[in-house]
């Protein structure tokens, strides 16, 4: 299988401290936001798993830049 910049940008590469995000999320906000245990690509947001860290940053306005590998590789 062909290594991608993307299995780079999800293997930790970019930089992004996953965990900071998450508990700063957490502060600001009422739900409860976890990384799920099954998909380590995916949150929990008060028990239901269906968010991607993209979904999550666009719910919290947030600039990350973590995915500017998958934008190029599309």
């Amino acid at each position: 299988m062909m290594k991608t910049a993307k299995d780079d940008e999800y293997a930790g590469s970019s930089g992004v401290n996953v965990d900071a995000l998450l508990a700063a999320i957490n502060e600001i906000s009422e739900s409860e936001v976890q990384r799920t245990r099954d998909d380590p690509y995916h949150v929990s947001i008060n028990g239901r798993s269906d968010h991607t860290w993209r979904e999550l940053a666009e719910a919290f306005e947030l600039d990350i830049h973590d995915f500017s590998a998958t934008e190029v590789n599309r």
